[in-house]
């Protein structure tokens, strides 16, 4: 008897959940006001949560004010060739050399960078200002054919995107005219390796040549954490930061 008591409560509290589902409801009014947030809040602190966030707090600064490495010169995210971007974009490809074998070319949009490296030392807390967001850097198998449609979109661009220094892409009156891709001319029958991040994968930033990729490995590492280690890395052979202008972007009139 209680086993039917039991099915029958089931039945009656999923017909109820059911009747609900079809109903439509509209909001009518919503009333609200505005909670100014200043001083006064802070007569009342708590003293315990104060000593808690403070602990944490000066932990996280020390941290993140942990000096990795030191730049030889302001790296900017502006012109046609972002310093910035350049280096990123062959950190990046550096990165996989050895794990996952040779990429062919290493692809950052200037977007992603949201603040310059200045000349100096640099801190954890410098890595996480340039890369705020959380991107994972993926490698992808991308046919010849989706690299020149992401190399003709880059021509359309006024600014220009980061790709890394085994590309030498000539453009003139906005179109492309000649990409050599480690040594040798575009071969839209090949399959090329390219690291990126999973955002620029999705084809996003006007990237949508990406998400044609017909191979993709998320590398398991935030291109931040990436950044973090390269810089640690060039300090222990006792290398300072920097990037030169070269001859990967061309542009004629």
């Amino acid at each position: 008897m209680k086993k039917v008591n039991l099915i029958v409560s089931l039945l009656i509290v999923l017909f109820l959940l059911t009747d609900c589902a079809k109903k439509q409801y509209i909001i009518k009014s919503a009333d609200g006001y505005l909670v100014e947030m200043n001083n006064r809040y802070d007569n009342n602190a708590d003293l315990e949560t104060i000593s808690i966030v403070e602990t944490f707090k000066n932990k996280l600064n020390d941290e993140m004010n942990e000096i990795i490495g030191e730049a030889a010169q302001t790296l900017t995210k502006s012109g046609t060739q972002s310093l910035l971007a350049c280096f990123t974009a062959d950190a990046m490809k550096e990165y996989i050399s050895g794990t996952y074998g040779t990429a062919d070319f290493a692809v950052i949009n200037n977007g992603g960078h949201r603040t310059i490296l200045n000349q100096g030392p640099i801190t954890i807390s410098n890595l996480f200002e340039i890369y705020v967001f959380e991107n994972r850097m993926v490698l992808l198998e991308l046919p010849g054919k989706a690299v020149k449609q992401l190399f003709d979109a880059f021509a359309q661009k006024t600014s220009m995107e980061g790709f890394s220094k085994d590309i030498k892409l000539v453009i003139r009156n906005k179109q492309v005219e000649s990409l050599i891709i480690g040594g040798n001319p575009l071969n839209e029958n090949a399959t090329y390796k390219v690291v990126t991040v999973d955002y620029l994968a999705e084809g996003n930033d006007g990237m949508d040549a990406l998400a044609q990729a017909t191979g993709y490995i998320d590398l398991d590492i935030t291109i931040r954490n990436m950044m973090i280690q390269h810089i640690r890395n060039l300090t222990a052979e006792n290398k300072k930061i920097y990037a030169t202008p070269d001859e990967r972007i061309e542009i004629k009139e």
